[in-house]
């Protein structure tokens, strides 16, 4: 039986990861092409939950720049620490969805928004047990993201329209599309860690609560 949570409006935040221009700029180096698949939706979806008074929290990928926190993560991307620099332009929220008064912004230099953060802190400080996970890339950051929340007793939304992936080259085992990563994460986390729904569900439950508690 698919896990399905009821939406607290009061207790539930919509965390968007790494939507920022690195990831989702075509002209940029990590480009996902996917990701401009999301945007008009992510934008529904953070308007629906700013409507709703309802915690937005984004989360950038980005590290120091100097070398100095970046260690493994360098095996993996020799070119990381001039590529997602603090304060650089790759780091800056894409202008469709930028930060507005009010939202959460939370700098990370790992793939889970939890790890060397203060995400958890900003979680239980607003009373938060349930997070909508969204954004890119959506087998990496998402995921990790989901997995680190569940770990951590939060429930987790992650959304299949939401989320981005990209895909991998042949190193071995065969080339890898955006697609197929796309759909084993959301059944991997679908059948053993958490909710996954369109973004639409999402939306018309927030707005099913507004509703109620106008005319309640």
């Amino acid at each position: 039986m698919p896990i399905q949570y009821d939406i607290d409006r009061k207790r539930t935040a919509l965390i968007v990861v790494d939507m920022q221009n690195f990831f989702c700029i075509p002209s940029a180096d990590g480009f996902v092409e996917d990701s401009q698949n999301i945007i008009s939706t992510l934008q529904k979806l953070i308007t629906t939950f700013r409507e709703a008074s309802m915690p937005v929290i984004y989360l950038r990928r980005g590290v120091r720049g100097d070398g100095s926190d970046t260690g493994r993560m360098k095996d993996i991307s020799p070119q990381v620490d001039e590529r997602i620099k603090y304060g650089s332009w790759n780091v800056q929220i894409i202008p469709e969805l930028e930060p507005q008064t009010g939202d959460i912004i939370i700098d990370k230099g790992f793939f889970g928004g939890f790890t060397g953060t203060d995400l958890d802190t900003v979680l239980r400080a607003h009373d938060i047990n349930t997070v909508v996970i969204s954004g890119t890339l959506t087998n990496i950051c998402c995921d990790t993201t989901a997995r680190q929340a569940v770990e951590k007793e939060y429930k987790v939304i992650f959304l299949s329209d939401g989320t981005a992936a990209g895909a991998k080259p042949d190193l071995g085992w065969g080339y890898v599309s955006a697609d197929v990563h796309h759909r084993v994460t959301l059944t991997t986390l679908a059948s053993t860690f958490c909710q996954v729904s369109p973004t639409q569900v999402v939306i018309d439950a927030i707005k099913n609560k507004m509703d109620t508690s106008i005319t309640g």
